[in-house]
């Protein structure tokens, strides 16, 4: 693989997104911080904690003959998932925090907790920003709900931890996202 200089990413800043589950790959990205119709920002997340990738299963096992002790590796069963920290104390992020719907959200502004949390089922977009350079990834399903506790410190931002399980998507062949190659101003996606 050759070389290629503008292809390390730093995520010095970051962008997450969601629409309605299943909703297209932006076609076209000029601007992280517009993705296109659909998309919906949700707010600030934490510098401190920055967004985690989680990769869960099985380790691949080696199967043998009397032959060949090495003769072929299993296929594992992995889940996949990206963990982020939203420092909005807002209906939205408790809907995705407690399972809830929008039915959770009452007249007076107030927020309901349920007693069963239901996963809310979203397409997620999320762009890393380095500099001019940028990566979308997309993932038309990820199932999303709190993980862990709501953190709270004298001197930082009251954090909610939410996991974004993803999901396959019959929209991309049952697969669960494309990641883009970095993409520098003017190229688009």
């Amino acid at each position: 693989m050759p070389q290629n200089d503008s292809a390390p990413i730093v995520a010095g800043t970051g962008y997450i997104y969601l629409a309605d589950p299943d909703t297209a790959k932006p076609t076209t990205i000029t601007d992280p911080k517009d993705p296109g119709a659909g998309w919906i920002s949700i707010g600030h997340t934490s510098l401190d904690d920055l967004p985690e990738f989680g990769r869960d299963g099985d380790d691949p096992e080696t199967l043998g003959t009397w032959q060949n002790n090495n003769l072929r590796q299993t296929s594992p069963k992995i889940k996949y998932s990206i963990t982020f920290q939203s420092v909005q104390a807002s209906a939205e992020t408790y809907q995705l925090y407690f399972g809830a719907g929008a039915e959770a959200v009452r007249p007076d502004g107030s927020f309901r907790i349920p007693a069963r949390p239901t996963p809310q089922v979203k397409a997620l977009l999320m762009i890393l920003v380095d500099g001019t350079n940028f990566v979308p990834l997309w993932h038309p399903r990820a199932s999303l709900l709190g993980k862990d506790a709501v953190a709270m410190s004298t001197d930082k931002f009251m954090s909610f931890p939410i996991i974004a399980t993803l999901l396959g998507s019959a929209l991309i062949g049952n697969d669960i996202g494309e990641w883009a190659a970095v993409l520098t101003p003017g190229t688009g996606s």
